[in-house]
């Protein structure tokens, strides 16, 4: 230090000066910090023995080769190695090498600099990662359960493996009993605890404050809360974390204050992450259950279609055939029919009623397939199909969507026939797409629907008619829905009525 005086002690970090020899000639008071010897204890001493290469690389070669050849170099090395310290541990350290000529001798000056801290920060970094990268694997593992028991027991695993708590269990809610009942834990939870407890609102218990109150909890020392659920578990320290309203995770440790932010960040959404899946099961259940309904819904539809048109259509169109036998031979005798018409006219009535009531059992509530269709196109088809008379239809303009065609022309044609009924044969009806190109109204130049009876003309059985069935405007809502369309009933422009078709998917007509 006698040769390298104020130096030294000016730079902020441990220096020492080492000669050709290798031997420490100098260093600062930092040195102490570091090596946890003196200046005046570190000189004289083979610099190669308070510093060396765990891992015997590169590092190791540059240090030696500077020690035993300082010759002056462009540029200045930076190793990463490990100091011995005077008590025998071991510190990471980065040392800055630096050749230096004084008064005709070469010397390396080397800057030695504790890395502890940012080496646990590195690893404290990696090991988040880590964890993170894991869970989301797992995450994606969980999301495949269909099970809300095998789900348990898969995020309980978790947290043993990829969280790195070994004692750790799950209660479910048992909404008959209203308690919290255990289903599964790890085997270290087995061992420390043994039989888990159910927890009831009627019972002390921190757990059930949790799952009430839908907020997480840490206990770092349970010993120090009153309202432990057992005062002699071996658990000390707690942290218990709600799954929504299907239960919570509970997970432990016997050491007090076990977890730092880290685990709690962690754990906290790993819980979310086990209720969003809860919540997916549930989901899928119920949705399972409603397909079922449907399904028995639809065969119990086509068991009373399968009615209609066997059970009662033969014996209507027995009935029509005697008819018309009886009213050939009373024209033939010349004698009045009114009784006749009269009955023929129900006869007709009972056999609208009954198409109407079979259609309307078989159009189920889903589109399977759909198709590009040309709402002008499909209009003229379905004009066609109409007993149209004197009526005129007006194609407005053109829309090209996606849609059930058979389906679709059903709903079309029952619009027509039914304008054509209420109104008369002389009536107009326009087809056309809405002006915001959302999809596409039908309308007549009639009367119109009353404003107050606008909310029940698409139930079943109901109809302005004294003639209808009242089926045909609730077949034009069925497909309506089915195909996740709106439909509307609104004044036309001239006053009559006007169906109006929204949320229809368009296409581009060119492709």
């Amino acid at each position: 230090m006698e040769r390298f005086p104020e130096a030294l002690n000016g730079i902020p970090d441990a220096v020492v000066i080492v000669d050709s020899d290798g031997v420490v000639r100098a260093g600062n008071e930092r040195v102490e910090e570091i090596l946890g010897y003196t200046p005046a204890e570190v000189e004289g001493t083979d610099f190669e023995t308070l510093v060396y290469d765990p891992d015997e690389g590169a590092a190791g070669e540059v240090l030696h080769r500077y020690v035993v050849d300082p010759e002056p170099r462009s540029m200045a090395a930076s190793l990463d190695l490990c100091a011995r310290r005077a008590d025998g541990t071991e510190v990471p350290v980065t040392l800055s090498l630096g050749p230096f000529d004084h008064d005709g001798e070469t010397f390396l000056v080397v800057t030695i600099v504790d890395v502890r801290e940012e080496r646990a920060q590195q690893a404290e970094l990696h090991r988040r990662t880590r964890t993170l990268e894991a869970l989301h694997e797992a995450t994606q593992h969980l999301l495949k359960t269909t099970d809300r028991e095998f789900a348990a027991e898969a995020a309980v695993e978790y947290v043993e493996e990829v969280l790195g708590h070994p004692i750790a269990a799950i209660w479910l809610y048992d909404e008959g009993r209203d308690l919290l009942d255990p289903v599964v834990w790890t085997d270290a939870a087995d061992e420390l605890v043994g039989d888990h407890p159910t927890f009831a609102p009627d019972s002390a218990s921190i757990s059930w404050d949790v799952f009430e109150s839908g907020d997480p909890a840490y206990v770092a020392d349970t010993y120090d809360d009153p309202d432990r659920h057992n005062s002699d578990s071996p658990i000390r320290s707690e942290l218990i974390l709600p799954l929504g309203r299907y239960g919570l995770i509970n997970i432990g440790a016997t050491e007090r204050d076990a977890f730092d932010e880290s685990d709690l960040a962690v754990a906290r959404l790993w819980a979310a992450t086990v209720t969003m899946v809860f919540v997916r099961i549930e989901r899928e259940r119920q949705l399972r259950v409603r397909e079922q309904e449907i399904a028995r819904e639809r065969d119990r539809l086509e068991e009373f279609a399968s009615l209609v048109s066997h059970d009662l259509r033969s014996p209507l169109n027995v009935a029509t055939g005697n008819l018309d036998l009886i009213r050939d031979r009373l024209q033939a005798e010349h004698e009045e029919m009114t009784e006749i018409d009269t009955v023929a006219r129900s006869l007709d009535r009972m056999e609208a009623l009954v198409e109407d009531m079979l259609a309307l059992a078989r159009q189920g509530t889903a589109i399977d397939e759909t198709e590009s269709v040309s709402l002008a196109a499909l209009a003229e088809e379905c004009w066609d199909s109409v007993d149209t008379t004197a009526a005129d239809l007006v194609i407005a303009g053109d829309l090209q969507f996606r849609a059930d065609r058979s389906r679709l022309r059903q709903a079309v044609e029952n619009l027509f026939a039914n304008a054509i009924a209420h109104v008369g044969e002389s009536v107009r009806i326009e087809v056309g797409a809405l002006s915001d190109g959302d999809g596409f109204y039908v309308e007549d130049d009639g009367p119109g629907i009353p404003a107050d009876r606008r909310d029940e003309v698409f139930d079943a059985g109901v109809s302005t008619d004294p003639e209808g069935t009242g089926f045909g405007l609730k077949i034009v809502a069925e497909v309506a829905g089915a195909h996740g369309w709106t439909l509307d009933l609104v004044d036309a422009t001239d006053g009559g009525a006007r169906f109006e078709f929204r949320g229809v998917e368009t296409v581009d007509a060119d492709a």
